[in-house]
């Protein structure tokens, strides 16, 4: 692979600590492919001495293709490929003896924390879905800080602050006894252990000589924490980032441990990579001219080689439907004039709220689209039913999973019965599963009950048996056993939805099979693996799609983040919308600035800015101001619509423009 100046460096700088700031579209993932082989080809490392830590299981597989090309494959099978989580788990299992936990303890998704919590502090939130999801960001807050129960407990000052510690405590305690972990235990455990032992530390030290990890802004404080717990002051590792592409804050990311890296590690060397070979030269003007308007400790300009290219457009819809056809009618143009795929339009919105109007405007002109979907297809009821029973099998006190398939297909176990058998769980310190053969349940659960849940737990131990025995036909048994497609049937109702998630199914049980074979890049796994896996996995639809259909595609502008296409409209362009109006209230401007120079440098060909003026919101017709990001792009670039005349007073767009001036110069003091 040929690489420029800048990129052969970062390759070729193998001896301490490497920051290499990388721009879009400057060939980051080129970067640590070609330096993971020059490691082991020029340098004489072990690959299984490598780590290469990405955020997606996605991005973890490609890389694993892309080096198929250069390396052999027993070699790819060494190094380890991975996510901070899966890194985490590989940890805990290795030193499983040390922590002293069950090594058949199963993983709780992001999902099913909500619906524990709601059912562990019924009295204290009364299902208050915001309250639930409030407590849920706390935990895994005071998680990521490494705070105990006690701790968060002599921390608080006020009654409701001592009462969340208290239902965090409870909680802690239902995944301790349940032997389940969330995901935050999977970065948060290992740092701890590595902090607290020496000889486990200086093991995983001297195992990964080379540590690599990608999309290094997206870190949050616990992932540093464990970096640093791999590292040492002169350790010789690689991060890539980008911090004018930080854009997750709410999910714990922080741009900071880009600029802390120097206190921490002060033989770092700073590597700059700015030739950006996506996009054309005055969509890199546009993107350094707005993201300039952001602090910055490190400097970074994009520049390209490619043509200067068309000039970027602003859409001005009178409403929002307005804008809406404006946006497909310009989709219609380029399709039938250059010649453009629907599949090379992208367009990208603050919030999934948007698309509805562009759904029903596309609908109208018949353009096929893809619209990105918010959850995950291992959320999907049917998929998580019968997770639920595999993950039983491997983990009988996993309550959690055990609650969730009693009734799966239904066996007449009522929610009075469930009460009474969790009280005498909890009483008998057992887990659901195990009291459901105790001898005393006779003393509150009539015999016609009894003879339901023990038939239940059977099943489960025959499914069990058959799993030590043929564990590539075991999910199909389950599937059979229970009459699991009949029962959906019953339930779903409508064709369309039946054959939905028999798809699913399918595919579900395809994937089983194929993991228990292992393939080229990865081994054959076992049971309790593959539960692991599934769990952790951050697949949708979209990535499981075989071919690339024509569709144009919709998405928020977060998930917009790594891809690219030839023609962007990043849309609702307005005040309140971009930047939105939470951030504006929280004086957290910069990151909608970064959200917005993420958009920008998607487009390859060409970029489509829109907005309306005036929008409905709550049955009320609202005044649109355009976004103050419109107005801090390089003017002489821009092509206004002229075809509409703006409601919006001169007087209030001036205003903005004066804040903007007001605040470069804060800044430019600040610096």
């Amino acid at each position: 692979m040929s690489l420029n100046i800048a990129q052969k460096n970062a390759v070729e700088f193998t001896n301490g600590p490497c920051l290499i700031l990388a721009g879009a579209g400057s060939g980051k993932t080129k970067v640590i492919i070609n330096k993971i082989i020059y490691l082991i080809k020029h340098c004489q490392y072990e690959p299984d001495n490598i780590v290469a830590v990405t955020f997606t299981n996605k991005a973890a597989y490609e890389m694993r293709i892309r080096l198929s090309k250069y390396l052999n494959i027993p070699k790819i099978k060494k190094i380890i490929i991975s996510t901070f989580h899966s890194l985490g788990m590989e940890i805990i299992k290795k030193e499983i003896d040390t922590l002293e936990f069950n090594n058949n303890f199963t993983l709780l998704d992001e999902k099913d924390q909500i619906v524990l919590l709601k059912k562990i502090c019924k009295k204290e939130i009364k299902n208050n879905i915001h309250s639930l999801k409030k407590l849920n960001f706390m935990i895994s807050y005071w998680k990521n800080k490494f705070l105990t129960p006690l701790q968060v407990q002599l921390l608080a000052k006020s009654t409701e602050e001592k009462d969340l510690a208290l239902i965090y405590k409870k909680y802690n305690n239902y995944l301790y006894h349940a032997n389940i972990l969330d995901f935050d235990d999977l970065i948060c455990i290992p740092t701890l252990l590595l902090k607290n032992n020496k000889k486990i530390k200086k093991y995983w030290q001297k195992k990964i000589s080379y540590l690599l990890v990608d999309e290094y802004q997206d870190t949050n404080n616990s992932q540093y924490e464990l970096i640093k717990m791999l590292t040492h002051r002169d350790s010789n590792f690689t991060l890539v980032g980008d911090d004018d592409q930080s854009i997750y804050s709410w999910r714990g990311a922080n741009p900071q441990n880009i600029f802390l890296l120097k206190k921490d590690f002060p033989n770092l060397k700073i590597i700059t990579m700015e030739h950006n070979y996506r996009s054309s030269g005055r969509i890199l003007k546009a993107a350094n001219t707005l993201i300039s308007n952001n602090i910055h400790y490190l400097k970074k300009k994009l520049f390209s080689k490619l043509e200067y290219g068309n000039l970027i457009k602003v859409l001005i819809g009178k409403d929002e439907e307005n804008e809406a056809e404006k946006i497909v009618k310009k989709i219609v143009s380029q399709c039938a004039i250059k010649r453009i795929k629907y599949q090379d339009h992208a367009i990208l919105y603050r919030g999934n709220y948007q698309s509805r109007i562009l759904e029903k405007a596309l609908i109208k002109e018949n353009i096929p689209y893809n619209i990105s979907e918010k959850s995950s297809f291992f959320s999907r009821p049917e998929i998580k039913d019968l997770l639920s029973y595999l993950r039983v099998i491997i983990n009988p006190d996993d309550n959690h999973a055990f609650t969730r398939i009693i009734n799966i297909p239904s066996r007449q176990i009522g929610k009075i019965t469930l009460k009474k058998l969790e009280e005498w769980a909890i009483k008998k310190n057992k887990s659901l599963f195990r009291i459901s053969n105790d001898k005393e349940i006779k003393n509150f659960l009539n015999e016609k009950t009894i003879n339901r849940i023990k038939k239940f737990t059977s099943k489960i131990e025959k499914f069990t048996k058959l799993s030590h025995l043929k564990p590539s036909s075991i999910l199909d048994d389950i599937i059979c056993d229970i009459k699991y497609e009949t029962w959906l049937s019953k339930v779903l109702k409508e064709s369309k939805k039946i054959k939905n998630s028999i798809n699913n199914i399918y595919t579900l049980s395809k994937w089983f099979k194929n993991m228990l074979k292992g393939d080229d890049f990865e081994p054959p796994m076992t049971l309790s693996q593959i539960i692991t896996r599934m769990t952790i996995r951050d697949i949708s639809k979209n990535n499981i799609t075989e071919e690339q259909e024509d569709r144009v595609q919709l998405m928020t502008l977060h998930a917009s983040k790594g891809l690219e296409f030839s023609s962007v409209f990043i849309i609702g362009m307005c005040e309140g919308i971009l930047p939105n109006q939470k951030s504006i209230n929280n004086n957290n401007i910069e990151e909608e600035r970064r959200l917005t120079y993420v958009g920008i440098t998607r487009a390859k060909k060409q970029l489509f800015f829109t907005y309306c003026c005036k929008r409905i919101q709550y049955g009320q017709i609202l005044d649109m101001l355009p976004s103050r990001f419109l107005f801090e792009l390089p003017q002489e670039d821009l092509e206004w619509d002229k075809n509409i005349t703006l409601d919006s007073s001169i007087k209030k767009i001036e205003e903005i423009k004066s804040k903007i001036c007001n605040s470069k110069k804060n800044k430019n003091n600040f610096k």
